[in-house]
């Protein structure tokens, strides 16, 4: 199962991610997020301290938004993902195209520079 929760930090949207991101909660997250990624200008940190799976399609999404939020000269960073879950999206390529940090201060961080 999975929940979020939204806060906004100075202008910042701070998606608090727990649970796993499976195809059970894909449609879920997906609509939760495609209203703010489609929109130019906005900046969106997703928290995943508290997430604890992420397959292949959840993956492959957050990929997707990424290169969305590069065409509409936004910022969308992933804060606090596992170890494991860093080293898949490392081994899959992914790496360059999503951008990662260690914790929810440090894309805070990045989203305000």
């Amino acid at each position: 199962m999975l929940t979020t929760q939204i806060e906004n930090r100075e202008g910042i949207h701070l998606v608090h991610v727990l649970g796993a991101l499976d195809s059970m909660a894909f449609e879920q997250f997906k609509e939760m997020m495609d209203p703010m990624v489609n929109h130019a200008h906005v900046r969106i940190v997703l928290d995943c301290e508290k997430s604890t799976y992420v397959n292949s399609t959840g993956l492959a999404l957050l990929g997707r938004y990424q290169r969305i939020s590069s065409q509409n000269l936004s910022f969308l960073g992933v804060a606090g993902l596992n170890k494991r879950l860093v080293k898949t999206i490392e081994m899959l390529g992914m790496g360059k195209v999503v951008k990662l940090y260690p914790t929810v201060e440090e894309a805070l961080q990045a989203a305000t520079t």
